[in-house]
């Protein structure tokens, strides 16, 4: 005798049944692309995927999203009907990318399955280079390899720390330099001049040549060796400093350059053999909630552990919000003394981080940072 299922189960059975087959489906003609080898600089390559909805629900992409940056998804956005097609287009930037890649875009949507993975690959060949790759800076008809001139760690008591730049003439006529009319800040000075191969990017030990002037002929590249005297500049850390390049360049007869580095102490054999030694009672310190426009002020202690005198040689915070001053710069081993902080809120919202770098001669630790963290909420508005 055959046996009937109970009518609740054999609905219940039916609506699932029902439910699983009610859905939309989505085919991809293809799901790897090889573009096989490309030029770097041969602009975008392009794929477009197919993608066919096979189910009997209308079907729809909700997220398409590449591994990397490189890689930019375009997609169909409207809802697909059953039996209807649309696209996933990839968009790949060689620039910058030399060597094989393998990426992947990541298509999420209500069909079945709900995520489908797709796959480009190839190999980037290099471009040829030229002027723009090597100096990459453009001030006018010149261009630079770079007109920051940075020295990086400078010991305070150096005169002559040098670094060189290269520039070049990517214009069609002469273009003088007018180095004696060239305001250069009062540490640093110009000690040589001399050629450079197009191309070249790092200093030759050619003979020195000190001149009022020099000029680059067109598609030609010279170089400039600058020296930075700490003693002269008197700073701690973190220097910089902007001048103006004089030329007779039709375009842009004026270059803004820059020099900077980190002047560091020249710490002596006896000075660490008996240091000082500067302890802070806490390096953070949080305000909580501070309401705009609003000033709040915290202290730190400083105090010298070691076995000399303690020097702190500066203190600079991160923004012109926060103010710093120790109420001594010179303490005996044992003495202590107050850095004040004050922050000023203004119209700033949410949290806030800000520091102040303290410099000392502590030749364990010369460098300190201070940090400080509040949440700024909005001021009351005042009533009608």
């Amino acid at each position: 005798m055959k046996r009937l299922l109970p009518i609740g189960l054999s609905f219940i059975f039916t609506l699932v049944a029902t439910v699983a087959y009610a859905q939309p489906k989505i085919q991809f003609n293809k799901t790897k692309h090889a573009f096989g080898t490309i030029k770097e600089d041969g602009g975008l390559a392009q794929v477009t995927f197919s993608f066919k909805n096979t189910g009997n629900q209308p079907l729809k992409l909700t997220n398409v999203k590449a591994s990397c940056g490189c890689t930019t998804p375009t997609w169909t956005k409207a809802e697909i009907k059953p039996g209807g097609s649309g696209v996933v287009k990839a968009a790949f930037n060689p620039m910058g990318r030399v060597g094989a890649f393998n990426k992947s875009i990541t298509v999420q949507s209500n069909a079945q399955p709900a995520v489908s993975i797709l796959q480009i690959s190839g190999k980037v060949t290099p471009r040829k280079k030229g002027p723009k790759d090597w100096y990459p800076v453009a001030l006018g008809n010149l261009r630079f390899k770079s007109n920051t001139v940075w020295f990086g760690d400078i010991m305070h008591d150096s005169k002559n720390t040098e670094k060189s730049t290269f520039i070049y003439n990517n214009g069609n006529d002469p273009i003088t330099l007018n180095l004696e009319a060239t305001k250069l800040p009062k540490h640093v000075r110009i000690v040589s001049v001399f050629a450079a191969k197009v191309g070249e990017t790092k200093a030759t030990k050619a003979k020195r040549k000190k001149k009022k002037e020099v000029t680059i002929q067109p598609k030609k590249a010279i170089g400039l060796t600058f020296a930075y005297n700490a003693t002269e500049k008197k700073d701690w850390d973190y220097v910089y400093d902007s001048f103006m390049l004089i030329t007779d360049d039709k375009v842009q007869s004026k270059k803004r350059m820059s020099v900077g580095g980190y002047i560091k102490e020249n710490f002596s054999a006896k000075a660490r053999l008996t240091p000082p030694a500067a302890k802070f009672d806490k390096t953070t310190h949080s305000f909580g909630k501070v309401k705009q426009n609003a000033r709040v002020s915290a202290t730190f202690k400083i105090s010298n552990e070691g076995k000399s005198t303690l020097h702190i040689r500066k203190t600079k915070a991160s923004c012109g919000c926060t103010a710093t001053k120790p109420k001594k710069t010179v303490l005996a081993p044992g003495e202590s003394t107050t850095i004040g902080v004050t922050y000023s809120s203004g119209t700033s919202k949410g949290r806030i981080n800000k520091s102040v770098t303290v410099i000392t001669n502590d030749p364990k630790k010369p460098k300190t940072v201070l940090s400080i963290t509040a949440d700024v909420t909005p001021s009351a508005k005042p009533k009608k």
